[in-house]
């Protein structure tokens, strides 16, 4: 099945890290932590690919891992449905110093 709520640990080469949740259904990812919303695609299939998944403040009181509140993070990465996981790697647009390694684990599916 091409959908599930997965949740993810992410890491930053700022050295800040964080984790939230993210619905992925039929290749549309949307989620977010306590601050912060991400929304994307991921192909429907297993398989390897590239995205761009845009990262946004919806509330005050935190600070991004990247230490932006607002962009757009160019990634690629790998979803196995069947296992349950994803992974990527990312850079900000206009920032490739500032990189995104996410990890996630298949928790539920989702309807």
């Amino acid at each position: 099945m091409a959908s599930g709520i997965f949740h993810v640990d992410f890491r930053a080469s700022t050295g800040y890290y964080g984790d939230g949740l993210v619905v992925v259904k039929d290749g549309a990812v949307n989620g977010g932590d306590p601050h912060y919303l991400y929304q994307g695609r991921v192909p429907t299939e297993s398989g390897p690919f590239e995205s761009k998944f845009t990262v946004g403040k919806w509330r005050e009181g935190n600070t991004n891992v990247v230490g932006v509140d607002n962009y757009i993070l160019l990634a690629k990465g790998h979803i196995n449905y069947e296992a349950g996981t994803i992974e990527l790697q990312g850079a900000v647009a206009g920032a490739p110093q500032l990189t995104i390694q996410l990890k996630g684990k298949k928790i539920q599916d989702a309807i």
